[in-house]
């Protein structure tokens, strides 16, 4: 009796192999060209061609680990049965690391019933009869493996040597650019963008801050480099996500008058990689070439702005830890607000970024007086040690038998588990016996439905102990030592702190003068004290 399939089509693309200016695209590893590739096999397939097929593709994912989306959606669709067949162009779209390939082709898939074809390989899980590819496949991953980190590591230097030649290697072009329409890795000046970037440092030039640079931009409505981008690369990944709302702060225009791409120079390789495969970054001494591209400010402008802009930052001031320091935030946008302090001494917050965009559905202008917040802060701690000092009473008359409780669902876990190990291994010790020929297949199928029907049932056991168990701590969550300590520690306190506040407080949301929320370290265990004050 022919088995039935559904068939998982896995397709992979990393950006080594995308057409990117300074690499070299394969063509025939395209996702238009793999899917084509492995949907006419598939079609010319005597017995596949019937059967349902689901698509996954990683578009712009690396090889050399499994840290991919749709490798991930595609592996948790085989673990529910909901596909027994994977096809792939070759091994390398499968993977370029070829000891975990050879674990899922050896171990993994045979053991969960999983067929795999490479098609360029003539690989075919079926046609090894309880053995692998053996030496071939090993090989073949091998060759793979090694090409990554060859590849990796020729493109690199491919890069860094075509910075110095002053050729632009970025994705996009920088705000205020785009890339050339006829020279390869050039910038050219786009003329809407470019009137932005030179209106700042106007701005800057003639002693306007970053703030009011920001809030002038956002009076006018000009869009933000994200928002440009977005109207002009819309379908792209990088962009289709973005807010369609306009707001220039800070951050962004000093972006802009920090760039010195705007003078004619190519600033990049500030950061380099710290090894094959690896994403974490370190910094370096940039490559940085002069006149490459055609300025959108003088020299003379860019140092003037610089000037002005160090000209603008304060003299460092002492900060000390008055009470609600770093916990007072926006309601709305739930930024850390901005504490200023009057000639008369008394001190208020409001929302910085209501500051610069006019438009923010923050409270423009809104002021809070920080006394207020703190009486209303000293007071809801008052409320939460008494809370804890009642709940402490009442967790030592039931303690004991939640303890009793827990030790007993501990030891039902421990069962459980010790119990999935035995059957796990009975498992694998049954496929040893089908694939060494001491059981036929059927019989082998019969067993091996007892053992998932056996392992199903301790899952949902384990589950619920697990749930039980968490029910158990979370209502003995008020005898954590940890809180006991921090409410014996402040217990007596007369008056509010930085120590105090920051024992007790994650953050405090200021939604209008009569809505603080207060959002408490300890919150599992004070959830009605939590709320709106």
């Amino acid at each position: 009796m022919s088995r039935n399939y559904t068939i998982g089509i896995y397709i992979r693309l990393s950006m080594a192999d995308e057409d990117t200016g300074y690499g070299t695209k394969i063509e025939s590893d395209s996702i238009g060209n793999q899917r084509m590739l492995i949907n006419r096999y598939l079609d010319n397939h005597p017995v596949l061609s019937k059967y349902p097929r689901l698509e996954f593709a990683d578009d712009g994912y690396t090889g050399t680990n499994f840290k991919r989306p749709q490798f991930t959606a595609m592996m948790e669709k085989v673990r529910h049965g909901e596909i027994n067949l994977i096809i792939v162009k070759d091994f390398s779209r499968f993977s370029r690391d070829y000891i975990e390939t050879g674990n899922y082709l050896e171990c993994t898939f045979p053991f969960m019933g999983i067929r795999f074809i490479s098609v360029n390989d003539g690989y075919d899980s079926e046609d090894y009869k309880g053995t692998t590819g053996g030496l071939e496949v090993v090989m073949r991953s091998i060759i793979y493996a090694a090409y990554s980190k060859d590849l990796s590591v020729k493109t690199t230097s491919a890069k860094v040597q075509m910075m110095k030649q002053g050729k632009y290697v970025g994705g996009y072009a920088p705000f205020g650019y785009r890339m050339h329409p006829t020279k390869r890795n050039a910038l050219a000046i786009d003329p809407d963008s470019a009137k932005i970037v030179q209106r700042i440092f106007e701005a800057a030039v003639a002693g306007s801050n970053t703030s009011a640079i920001a809030q002038m931009l956002n009076d006018e409505d000009i869009p933000t480099p994200g928002q440009y981008f977005q109207s002009k690369y819309g379908d792209t990944k990088k962009f289709n996500y973005m807010s369609k709302k306009i707001s220039w702060d800070v951050a962004m225009v000093l972006r802009v008058l920090k760039n010195q791409v705007y003078t004619g120079a190519l600033v990049s390789h500030r950061r380099k990689s710290c090894g094959v495969g690896s994403r974490k970054t370190v910094p370096q001494e940039p490559i940085i070439v002069e006149g490459t591209h055609e300025a959108i400010i003088s020299k003379e402008t860019f140092l003037l702005a610089q000037r002005v802009i160090r000209r603008g930052n304060h003299e460092p001031r002492k900060v000390s830890n008055y009470p609600l320091r770093g916990l007072v935030c926006c309601g709305n946008c739930k930024r850390t607000m901005t504490r200023r302090k009057l000639k008369d001494g008394s001190v208020f917050y409001t929302c910085h970024h209501s500051n610069h965009d006019r438009d923010t559905e923050c409270r423009v202008g809104e002021k809070y007086s920080e006394s207020r917040l703190e009486d209303i802060v000293y007071n809801a701690i008052g409320d939460f040690l008494a809370f804890t000092e009642k709940q402490a009473v009442q967790n030592r008359e039931v303690g004991d038998i939640r303890k009793t409780a827990i030790k007993d669902c501990a030891a039902k876990l421990k069962a459980l588990q010790t119990q999935t190990d035995q059957l796990k291994n009975g498992k694998l010790r049954l496929y040893e016996k089908y694939t060494s020929g001491s059981i036929s297949k059927a019989e082998y199928l019969k067993q091996k439905t007892a053992f998932d029907e056996k392992l199903a049932e301790n899952a949902e056991a384990i589950q619920k102990a697990h749930e039980r168990m968490q029910e158990l701590d979370s209502e003995c969550s008020c005898s954590d030592e940890r809180v006991k300590q921090v409410c014996e520690q402040y217990r007596n306190q007369t008056a509010l702190t930085f120590e105090l506040t920051h024992a007790f407080i994650k953050a405090i949301y200021v939604h209008d003068a009569d809505n603080i929320e207060i959002l408490w370290k300890f919150r599992d265990i004070y959830e009605d004290t939590e709320g709106k004050k």
